[in-house]
């Protein structure tokens, strides 16, 4: 053991302390009050090092034993000439993009055809070659050949010349695979993840060097990281090219610049493959009819699109079996992978299982990677097939997705004609559109999109370089081969989508995707760049759910269909829907937003698409904003699908980014999220209209900017808690301000009586709700339902009723239930599990709380946060601050009386055990149910609700002692009570 832990640690790069040194420091960390780190006696530069393969943090760059391991170079920089320079320099763009032709020096690396992978692939050969690691902010400047070269002479000439640049270059032959991974990850530490099952799969690096398919290994290494993806996938490739060089490498391994090979030109593809569609309808089976579908095949079941067309597809059919295509080792792994991507997706149930039959293969192998005898048996039972697996990568050329998006058609199509014709159905995408993917500005202002149109080779050649933009050329070329098909008999069906990134049910986003990069940047900035964007919220589960309905149809009227919402989203739209939400998030100039990226670096998810954003940036952002229509037709599918509509927008996007702050996509240090008791009163007065919470006004104050000192001094939020903080607070202090309005219309509602009510206690989990919902269903007992506490007057205060009756017919029509549905269906860091165990429904009865935390004064807000100082300053003077809270516990059910008549109050809340007696002051005439229950058992599963509720609304939080004796508080408070009243005698025994 200890054999092993001294090789660990000699391959980080540490040295360990000898034993009688080590005896001393645990000595003294003992002895020691304070909290004490132990870290190794020396390093070893070169390998601790390896773990950072790009820019090591600035302490390391900024010793001298760490900068002074440079790189190795085969160019002398003290001699080179720039001219010289850049020859190189173009020779290795030319090597790293495939391309035949040596690109101009004056290019900008965006028009190299590198993709991101190709421009970590170019930083390190550039390394290599010159011993200069280019920093990723100058890459982030879309630099040309000619700057880059400056660049690196300019380092040559500094006082730490070459040597002075961040990174290391190791020896890779030499490595073993966990050495390798450190090398490759940022930070290193990640290669835990991936070690044992690269490990396992392979005995050495020269093994994994002999792997043709990279890609698919990754996959069956299940690497889901889509940034420890590219790393693993360009440092696998050099690695191979390595090993293929070995004969010829010298003490520093010399990446071998690649053969030149010609890529077809796209169209050259297309009458290729078109030349070898030779198969005949009538020499194989008719297709099924759709009525009788029993079996389909899917292709792409674990991608964004796929996974959720896969549930609609299980969804619309009761007996259909799925078969699957996915990479990976078996059909247990395979079923695992799809599962794991619907689960994401929140769109898993798990009876799907027994109607999935995961097939491990790879579409763009020869028979789909699949034997002989199972492509021949699947061929003749599969009814209709669902084509819409691919590599969608909008910075990748028609190199990297020729094999999986266009050579793979052939198979495709030799499936769907073998025995038996079996319908296509084919995700296209209109971004094959220049007129599209440049939003309808500049040139293509006046461009219409029709369902029958195509671009044109010589408009796509302008604008989509084959070299530089792969996609749209892939699937134009995969149109072009599938409508020949159907000019031969095979059913085909094709479905343009898009730039689809969100959900619209479930408000799943793909991680992935540069729209949620963008997203989440400008959250993370707190401005977002003013421009166009085409149907940026066209929810995925609803294309899924009309491209699944016209495959049922049994004589559609069309075959191409433009499954998009032309509706334009504008600035206002945004900044109105994200201050409805509780986001500062304003529009800003595209330089003011770059200049914000720029300074934050890498850390942001939109700065590897910079350039991108650069190089479109007078289509994207310097045009006018569109605030009517895009210009593309979608007739065709209303046609098939006259019932068929697309959602609000404003409710695909409030999904969108509830889903992606439970989904923690958001940093806790966001500038769009606010904390501050002022801004949240300044955005409730700008929403209500009202600026006025009364005479009370500090009273409601004073305990919110307690609760924001300790949340941020002594907590640890998350953006999640700190949204769901600004959202509940806001919306009590409209609440307040609503109820102050209404007192000074009408001052008879502080003169009304609450009159003998019956108020359930007990501590947490001992039957209370269970109880309450019971009692609640007699109309003599007035519960306090949920809408009606957390909107009193309504979110916009226009709810003003006097003297409605209880019985359950009036409350059906309360128009506050579909607003509290809103929210509590939004409510922030939720489980599933609290809400099947604590059932809440808007038009249900709940507890007291909802009123009381209006004026800041209850535990439960204990419960959501660690808060010390404030649980301090509650609990001060025997919880006088929770006593001070029952005057306005009265207030707030007199305006509920005032509206809905009371003829006795069913109130519940545990909390009130704390404070009986101001209770009792309060109404002397309360009557108190008591539910008991061992205090043991409630404890513990209080404790373990409260952690999961808690959890996503701070990085760390723990039930802790504290607690425990708060409740314990409270069981002494109420059996005191009893003992006075002498209700509870038995108890004495």
């Amino acid at each position: 053991m200890a054999a092993g832990l001294r090789q660990h640690i000699d391959k980080a790069g540490m040295m360990g302390i000898s034993n009688e040194l080590g005896t001393r420091v645990l000595l003294d960390v003992l002895k020691s009050p304070q909290q004490a780190v132990v870290c190794a006696q020396a390093l070893m530069w070169r390998k601790f090092l390896r773990r950072y393969a790009f820019d090591p943090p600035p302490f390391f760059s900024d010793v001298s034993t760490a900068t002074a391991v440079a790189f190795s170079s085969t160019v002398d920089l003290n001699s080179i000439s720039k001219e010289a320079l850049v020859e190189i320099l173009v020779d290795v763009a030319q090597a790293v993009s495939g391309s035949t032709e040596k690109p101009n020096a004056t290019t900008p690396l965006i028009d190299l055809g590198l993709d991101s992978l190709g421009a970590v692939e170019f930083r390190n050969s550039v390394a290599e070659k010159t011993g200069v690691k280019l920093p990723q902010n100058l890459m982030f400047e879309n630099p040309s050949v000619e700057d880059i070269a400056e660049y690196i002479l300019n380092r040559a000439k500094s006082p730490d010349g070459a040597s002075g640049t961040r990174g290391t270059l190791v020896d890779t032959l030499q490595m073993t695979i966990d050495q390798w991974l450190m090398s490759v990850l940022v930070p290193a530490e990640r290669y835990a993840l991936y070690v044992d099952s690269l490990t396992a799969s392979y005995g050495s690096l020269s093994e994994m060097a002999a792997v043709e398919d990279i890609v698919g290994a990754l996959e069956k290494l299940e690497v889901s990281v889509s940034e420890d993806f590219d790393r693993l996938n360009v440092a696998w490739e050099e690695l191979r090219d390595a090993f293929a060089s070995r004969a010829e490498a010298t003490a520093a391994v010399k990446r071998k610049p690649r053969l030149a090979v010609r890529v077809p030109h796209p169209k050259e593809d297309v009458e290729s493959l078109i030349n070898q569609l030779t198969f005949d309808v009538k020499t194989v089976e008719p297709p099924t009819s759709p009525d009788n579908y029993r079996i389909a095949l899917l292709t792409g079941a674990t991608g964004f699109v796929g996974r959720i067309q896969l549930s609609v597809l299980l969804e619309a059919t009761k007996d259909m079996e799925v078969v699957c295509i996915v990479r990976a080792k078996d059909a247990n792994h395979a079923l695992d992978r799809i599962r794991q991507a619907c689960k994401e997706a929140k769109c898993w149930k798990e009876e799907y299982s027994s109607r999935i039959r995961p097939l491990p293969g790879d579409f763009t192998l020869p028979n789909m990677g699949l034997e002989e005898d199972q492509i021949e048996k699947l061929s003749k039972t599969v009814d209709v097939v669902y084509h819409t697996g691919g590599d969608v990568n909008l910075l990748s050329n028609y190199a990297r997705l020729r094999s999986s998006n266009v050579l793979c058609i052939q198979g495709i199509v030799n499936f769907c004609t073998r025995n038996r014709l079996k319908p296509l159905h084919f995700a296209s995408t209109l971004g094959q559109f220049p007129a599209f993917f440049c939003e309808f500005t500049g040139a293509y202002r006046d461009y219409r999109i029709t369902e029958d149109s195509r671009p044109t080779v010589e408009e796509m050649d302008a604008f989509y370089p084959p070299l530089r933009m792969g996609y749209p050329w892939s699937k134009w070329a995969a149109e072009l081969v599938l409508c020949s098909a159907r000019d031969k008999g095979l059913p085909v069906f094709i479905y343009r989508l898009p730039n689809t990134y969100v959900a619209y049910s479930t408000g799943y986003t793909n991680r992935t995707d540069y729209a949620t990069a963008l997203m989440v940047s400008t959250i993370q900035e707190g401005i977002f760049p003013v421009g166009c964007a085409a149907a940026p919220l066209t929810p995925v589960d609803i294309i899924c759910e009309m491209l699944v309905g016209v495959s049922f149809l049994e004589k559609p009227k069309h075959f191409i269909y433009h499954l998009f919402d032309p509706r334009a989203i504008t600035r206002e739209h945004l900044e109105i829907w994200s201050q409805e939400l509780g986001l500062a998030y304003k529009g800003a100039s595209v330089d003011e937003f770059l200049a914000a990226v720029k300074a934050r670096g890498p850390e942001s998810p939109v700065f590897k698409f910079v350039p991108l954003m650069q190089f479109m940036r007078k289509y994207w952002f310097d045009s006018e904003q569109r605030t009517d229509d895009f210009p593309i037709e979608n007739k065709n599918i209303f046609e098939e699908l006259p019932d068929a509509k697309w959602p609000d927008q404003r409710d695909v996007f409030k999904n969108s980014l509830l889903y992606s702050v439970q989904s923690g996509f958001f940093p806790k240090n966001s500038k769009a999220i606010r904390v501050d008791p002022e801004a949240c009163l300044e955005d409730a007065k700008r929403m209500s209209g009202l600026d006025s919470l009364g005479e009370d006004h500090d009273y409601f104050m004073k305990p919110l900017h307690i609760l924001k000192d300790s949340l941020l001094q002594e907590s640890n939020p998350s953006f999640c808690g700190k949204l769901a903080m600004f959202r509940t607070v806001r919306q009590q202090l409209m609440n307040l301000m609503y109820m102050e309005k209404m007192r000074i219309q009408h001052p008879e509602i502080e003169q009304l009586e609450i009159k003998k009510p019956l108020i359930i206690v007990g501590l947490n989990r001992t039957g209370t709700t269970f109880l309450q919902n019971i009692m609640a269903t007699d109309i003599s007992n007035r519960s306090a339902r949920y809408c009606e506490m957390i909107a009193p007057y309504g979110n916009n205060g226009d709810y003003c009723q006097k003297g409605l009756s209880n019985d359950p017919e009036s409350w059906k029509h309360d128009p506050r239930i579909k607003f509290a549905q809103e929210v509590l269906d939004s409510q922030l860091a939720l489980s599933e599990e609290w809400i099947s165990i604590h059932a809440q429904s808007a038009e249900l009865p709940e507890e007291d709380f909802v009123m009381l935390e209006h004026c800041g004064r209850c535990y439960s807000i204990c419960t959501e946060f660690n808060v010390p100082s404030y649980r301090k300053w509650l609990y001060a003077n025997d919880f006088q601050e929770m006593k001070n809270a029952y005057r306005f516990h009265k207030r707030f059910l007199q305006h509920l009386q005032y509206q809905r008549v009371a003829d006795r109050w069913l109130l519940k809340m545990p909390f009130h055990l704390f404070t009986l007696d101001a209770l009792f002051e309060t109404y002397p005439d309360a009557r108190i149910i008591f539910m008991h229950r061992d205090p043991k058992d409630t404890l513990a599963s209080w404790a373990s609700l409260e952690d999961k509720k808690t959890r996503n609304k701070l990085s760390k939080h723990q039930y802790t002692l504290e607690d425990v004796s708060l409740t314990r508080a409270m069981v002494e408070e109420a059996f005191g009570q009893y003992y006075k009243s002498g209700l509870c005698k038995y108890l004495k025994k």
